[in-house]
């Protein structure tokens, strides 16, 4: 009968045993690890996590290989994996995954001061929005009092016309139209905006030209960002070679060792 791969938990194992997680993919490590654990905690658990993730692509690679054991294979999982869990514990009581904890908080809290959680692409766009939304109420107003205009106008054409043509006659004008054809003067106070836009044109420009340095400036911080993340990752693959690659009898060693092994030379 096919044998079951097992683990046990980190604590020792007498516990009850229980069949190891099968990832489909990177993102589902970390989503497995509750975060109610001190940082420490979810560190080990990330690297065990890692360790199950690539011996299970490394058995997917193996197995079309010829004369391929997959209960062996899984069987020596299992020493290695049990290896593993014993170097963790000891990298938690010498205090090497806490300070690995301390080194990544370090360099993150003066990027996040910095970022404060805000989107760049977001900000980007954001001195530019409130310029635009003024312009357009701007134009909307305008276009309200050229309609306005051009409707009193037609109108108090229309009353002086009369106007006139009842003095010709000899006659009187209404008290109402003469009320309403002084509507016209004050509808001819109305601000010339086109005026005023073109008296504030080169400030405008001078507005335009500021917005393209902010947004400029606003890309650098981008870039900057990205280098970062870059760096981070960078110093964190070296800090993972510095902590695990000078250890003795390593279980990833001994792992892969064992497979190489195994593997049947070429043809």
């Amino acid at each position: 009968k096919r044998r079951s791969w097992r683990r046990s938990s980190l604590k020792g194992l007498k516990h009850q045993q229980t069949l190891s997680p099968v990832y489909k993919d990177v993102t589902e490590l970390s989503k497995s690890i509750s975060l109610e654990l001190p940082e420490t905690e979810r560190l080990a658990a990330l690297v065990l996590a890692c360790f199950q993730f690539s011996a299970q692509k490394l058995e997917q690679t193996l197995r079309q290989s010829d004369g391929f054991s997959p209960e062996a294979f899984r069987a020596h999982v299992d020493s290695v994996s049990e290896d593993m869990k014993r170097y963790v514990e000891k990298l938690k009581r010498d205090g090497t995954l806490q300070r690995c904890v301390d080194v990544t908080n370090e360099l993150w809290t003066p990027l996040a001061g910095v970022f404060g959680g805000v989107s760049v692409r977001g900000a980007e766009e954001k001195p530019r929005a409130q310029p635009r939304s003024l312009l357009r109420r701007f134009s909307a107003e305008c276009q309200g009092w050229e309609q306005l205009l051009r409707r009193h106008q037609d109108h108090a054409e229309e009353m002086a016309r009369q106007l006139e043509e009842c003095r010709r006659n000899g006659g009187r004008a209404q008290p109402a139209d003469c009320l309403r054809s002084s509507v016209a003067d004050v509808l001819k106070s109305k601000p010339d905006y086109q005026k005023i836009l073109d008296e504030q044109r080169e400030g405008l420009n001078s507005v335009e030209l500021v917005l393209d340095e902010v947004q400029q400036g606003l890309k650098l911080v981008q870039s900057f960002r990205d280098e970062s993340e870059r760096h981070l990752q960078r110093l964190s693959r070296e800090l993972a070679m510095g902590t695990f690659g000078e250890l003795e009898k390593s279980p990833v060693r001994k792992l892969l060792g064992a497979s190489a092994r195994k593997m049947p030379p070429p043809p």
